[in-house]
Protein backbone atom coordinates (compact mmCIF):
# COMPACT_ATOMS: atom_id res chain seq x y z
CA UNK A 1 0.00 0.00 0.00
CA UNK A 2 1.58 3.11 -1.03
CA UNK A 3 1.89 5.64 1.85
CA UNK A 4 -1.02 8.41 1.92
CA UNK A 5 -0.54 11.79 0.82
CA UNK A 6 -2.25 14.72 2.58
CA UNK A 7 -2.31 18.50 0.09
CA UNK A 8 -2.50 21.91 2.36
CA UNK A 9 -3.75 24.56 0.73
CA UNK A 10 -4.32 27.91 0.60
CA UNK A 11 -4.57 30.61 -1.76
CA UNK A 12 -0.79 31.06 -3.45
CA UNK A 13 0.66 28.57 -1.98
CA UNK A 14 3.11 30.93 -0.26
CA UNK A 15 2.72 31.61 3.12
CA UNK A 16 0.01 29.55 4.75
CA UNK A 17 -0.07 26.19 2.87
CA UNK A 18 3.54 25.96 2.96
CA UNK A 19 4.06 26.38 6.17
CA UNK A 20 1.28 23.65 7.50
CA UNK A 21 2.96 21.36 5.01
CA UNK A 22 6.32 21.77 6.57
CA UNK A 23 4.59 21.36 10.22
CA UNK A 24 1.91 18.76 9.26
CA UNK A 25 5.49 16.21 8.13
CA UNK A 26 7.21 17.04 11.42
CA UNK A 27 4.78 16.79 13.54
CA UNK A 28 3.30 13.17 11.69
CA UNK A 29 7.32 11.78 11.36
CA UNK A 30 7.48 12.85 15.12
CA UNK A 31 4.34 10.64 15.86
CA UNK A 32 5.43 7.42 13.73
CA UNK A 33 2.46 8.26 11.50
CA UNK A 34 3.12 6.99 7.52
CA UNK A 35 2.18 10.11 5.62
CA UNK A 36 4.13 12.41 2.77
CA UNK A 37 2.49 15.93 3.23
CA UNK A 38 2.70 18.68 -0.25
CA UNK A 39 0.57 22.00 -0.99
CA UNK A 40 -1.06 23.83 -3.44
CA UNK A 41 -3.21 27.26 -3.94
CA UNK A 42 -5.79 27.82 -5.76
CA UNK A 43 -4.61 30.51 -7.37
CA UNK A 44 -1.04 30.06 -6.99
CA UNK A 45 1.91 32.47 -8.01
CA UNK A 46 3.64 29.19 -9.49
CA UNK A 47 7.01 28.62 -9.62
CA UNK A 48 7.71 31.34 -6.28
CA UNK A 49 9.52 30.46 -3.58
CA UNK A 50 7.58 30.47 -0.33
CA UNK A 51 7.19 34.15 1.35
CA UNK A 52 10.30 34.86 3.29
CA UNK A 53 8.53 35.78 6.37
CA UNK A 54 6.94 32.41 6.46
CA UNK A 55 10.36 31.32 5.71
CA UNK A 56 11.48 33.10 8.31
CA UNK A 57 8.73 32.08 10.77
CA UNK A 58 9.26 28.49 10.34
CA UNK A 59 13.27 28.55 10.94
CA UNK A 60 12.25 30.20 14.40
CA UNK A 61 10.00 28.21 15.34
CA UNK A 62 12.56 24.80 14.25
CA UNK A 63 10.81 23.73 11.09
CA UNK A 64 12.26 23.63 7.29
CA UNK A 65 11.20 22.71 3.92
CA UNK A 66 12.99 22.02 1.47
CA UNK A 67 15.11 24.86 -1.32
CA UNK A 68 13.13 22.97 -4.28
CA UNK A 69 9.91 23.73 -2.77
CA UNK A 70 7.97 26.48 -5.26
CA UNK A 71 4.45 27.37 -5.47
CA UNK A 72 2.09 24.95 -7.45
CA UNK A 73 -1.42 25.63 -8.52
CA UNK A 74 -3.78 22.58 -7.48
CA UNK A 75 -5.00 20.82 -10.64
CA UNK A 76 -6.48 17.50 -11.42
CA UNK A 77 -3.85 15.58 -10.80
CA UNK A 78 -3.21 16.65 -7.64
CA UNK A 79 -6.62 16.72 -6.20
CA UNK A 80 -6.96 12.81 -7.14
CA UNK A 81 -3.62 11.72 -5.65
CA UNK A 82 -4.52 13.33 -2.14
CA UNK A 83 -6.47 11.25 0.45
CA UNK A 84 -6.86 14.43 2.03
CA UNK A 85 -6.97 17.97 1.25
CA UNK A 86 -6.95 20.52 3.94
CA UNK A 87 -7.98 23.89 3.18
CA UNK A 88 -7.15 27.15 5.23
CA UNK A 89 -10.50 28.90 4.05
CA UNK A 90 -14.20 27.97 3.35
CA UNK A 91 -13.67 29.33 0.02
CA UNK A 92 -10.90 27.41 -0.96
CA UNK A 93 -13.36 24.37 -0.04
CA UNK A 94 -15.96 25.93 -2.09
CA UNK A 95 -13.59 26.63 -5.25
CA UNK A 96 -12.25 22.63 -4.83
CA UNK A 97 -15.83 21.69 -4.89
CA UNK A 98 -16.80 24.20 -7.39
CA UNK A 99 -13.69 22.85 -9.65
CA UNK A 100 -13.57 19.34 -8.91
CA UNK A 101 -16.97 18.36 -7.76
CA UNK A 102 -16.13 15.01 -7.66
CA UNK A 103 -12.81 15.10 -4.92
CA UNK A 104 -15.30 17.65 -2.40
CA UNK A 105 -15.51 14.81 0.11
CA UNK A 106 -11.95 14.73 1.05
CA UNK A 107 -11.55 18.38 1.43
CA UNK A 108 -11.56 19.41 5.58
CA UNK A 109 -11.28 22.60 6.37
CA UNK A 110 -7.82 23.08 8.77
CA UNK A 111 -9.87 24.07 11.72
CA UNK A 112 -12.51 21.94 11.36
CA UNK A 113 -11.74 20.21 15.08
CA UNK A 114 -11.36 23.96 15.99
CA UNK A 115 -15.31 25.22 15.53
CA UNK A 116 -14.60 25.37 11.70
CA UNK A 117 -12.32 28.17 12.10
CA UNK A 118 -10.37 29.51 9.36
CA UNK A 119 -6.58 29.97 8.81
CA UNK A 120 -5.96 34.01 8.42
CA UNK A 121 -3.51 35.22 5.70
CA UNK A 122 -0.50 37.09 7.37
CA UNK A 123 0.58 37.83 3.53
CA UNK A 124 2.45 41.32 3.71
CA UNK A 125 2.69 41.80 7.31
CA UNK A 126 5.60 41.43 10.23
CA UNK A 127 7.25 38.64 11.67
CA UNK A 128 5.09 38.96 14.58
CA UNK A 129 1.57 38.04 12.27
CA UNK A 130 3.73 34.84 10.51
CA UNK A 131 4.16 33.58 14.05
CA UNK A 132 0.84 33.73 15.39
CA UNK A 133 0.09 32.65 11.78
CA UNK A 134 2.76 29.49 12.56
CA UNK A 135 1.05 28.72 16.13
CA UNK A 136 -2.44 28.68 15.50
CA UNK A 137 -0.96 26.12 12.65
CA UNK A 138 0.45 24.03 14.81
CA UNK A 139 -2.59 24.13 17.07
CA UNK A 140 -5.00 22.97 14.39
CA UNK A 141 -2.57 20.19 12.87
CA UNK A 142 -2.26 18.94 16.74
CA UNK A 143 -6.10 18.64 16.42
CA UNK A 144 -5.47 16.75 13.16
CA UNK A 145 -3.21 14.18 14.06
CA UNK A 146 -5.36 11.50 15.97
CA UNK A 147 -7.85 11.86 13.18
CA UNK A 148 -5.61 11.09 10.49
CA UNK A 149 -4.23 8.44 12.54
CA UNK A 150 -7.86 6.99 12.16
CA UNK A 151 -8.42 7.67 8.63
CA UNK A 152 -5.47 7.60 6.86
Amino acid sequence: MSTPLVTVICTANICRSPMGQAILQAKADAAGLKINVNSCGVQALTGKRPDKQALGALQRAGYSIGEEKRAEQLLMPQANAAQLMLVMENRHKQWIMQNFPAYSGKVWLMGHWNGQSEVADPIGQGPAEFDACLKVLESEIDLWLPKLRALL
